[in-house]
């Protein structure tokens, strides 16, 4: 092939990676001498593998959430193999769910064939029911019911949370009915025990993933749950009250607020807005509400979530700080999770 020929050939590569970034794919060559020049970019480093047979521009790939990359993956096996059913977290991301990060490493599906544990997709040879299956975005996937017991079942506490959290915050269930289903559906389910825990301390006041998270820690480590999404009356403009994430009210009726944000919102408004001064004033505004918080007889505690995922730090700072701690703790709960003590 002629070096023109072959930049032509590259160059409708390269248009063809666009449509795919417009339609949330990744790349599947059509034949073999497409795969053959994807292979000869791929060895130049303009091109990485996701998964065996598909393709992603190196740095679009690298500059990916995980979250965007776990979605197309799933979308482009799903237009490939129509008949193969996604499941598990992977079902609980094409629903909407929030699905912590780590959990997104592989693409989930029902299949009787063996797992490789090099490979990106996860196989589990799981019995459907009739209703089990519907179609989401044009890919098979579980129910938003079977999607959520199961998720609830093998989930850690932490990333279920998260989960179950989002599907109450967005209104796509309730606890009563979550909890109907989960006694229909998981009587001798592996991991129903875990479930049952995790579903007890179910907020959809949650806001995001991070959150829930970050109060699951709180749980584990053996605190009072906090109330969220608190509002507090600000002394200097009454009119406009401020909220914040996390909330403890002290027996003297002070009020410990906690704030879950750290350098990522800033670097979020930064890349949005193009410009530094952006950041400078969101920084301002919040300084400025956090002042305005203290007048209100409240005292607020900042941290990120690699500070919660930092357990002996999150541990330190909570307790420095005076948040109260609940009277029992199951220590010997599988997960950590906290049985007995004050309610939420």
């Amino acid at each position: 092939m002629t070096g023109r020929h072959t930049g032509d050939a590259k160059q409708r590569v390269l248009d063809k990676f666009d449509r795919c970034d417009r339609q949330g794919l990744w790349l599947m060559p059509e034949c073999h001498a497409e795969e053959a020049l994807l292979h000869r970019l791929r060895a130049a480093g303009e091109v990485t593998c996701p998964c065996r047979g598909i393709f992603a521009r190196t740095a679009a790939y690298g500059s990916a959430p995980p979250r965007v990359r776990s979605y197309k993956l799933v979308r482009t096996l799903g237009k490939t193999h129509p008949e193969w059913i996604f499941c598990l977290y992977s079902a609980a991301m094409v629903h909407g769910l929030q699905v912590p990060n780590r959990l997104l490493d592989k693409a989930h599906v029902v299949s009787a064939l063996p797992n490789s544990p090099a490979s990106p997709i996860a196989r589990h040879t799981w019995a459907l029911r009739d209703g089990d299956v519907v179609k989401v975005m044009g890919v098979q996937v579980t129910s938003l019911r079977r999607t959520l017991i199961d998720c609830l079942c093998a989930a850690p506490f932490k990333e279920g949370l998260a989960i179950v959290d989002s599907a109450l915050h967005w209104g796509m269930t309730s606890e009563e009915e979550l909890s109907q289903w989960l006694a229909e559906d998981g009587f001798r389910k592996r991991g129903v025990r875990q479930a049952r825990e995790t579903l007890l301390w179910a907020d959809g006041r949650s806001e995001n993933g991070g959150e829930s998270i970050a109060r699951a820690t709180m749980i584990e480590l053996g605190f009072q749950p906090p109330e969220l999404q608190v509002e507090i009356i600000d002394p200097m403009e009454p009119d406009n009250p401020k909220y914040g994430d996390f909330g403890w009210c002290l027996s003297n009726g002070h009020w410990i607020i906690g704030e879950l944000d750290g350098l990522e919102k800033y670097r979020a408004r930064a890349a949005n807005a193009g410009d530094i001064d952006a950041v400078i004033h969101a920084m301002a505004k919040e300084r400025r509400r956090e002042a305005h918080i203290n007048m209100a007889n409240a005292t607020v505690i900042r941290f990120s979530m690699e500070e919660v995922y930092n357990v002996e730090y999150f541990e330190n700072l909570l307790t420095t700080a005076g948040v109260p701690r609940r009277d029992y703790v199951d220590r010997a709960s599988r997960q950590g999770v906290v049985r007995g003590g004050t309610s939420r």
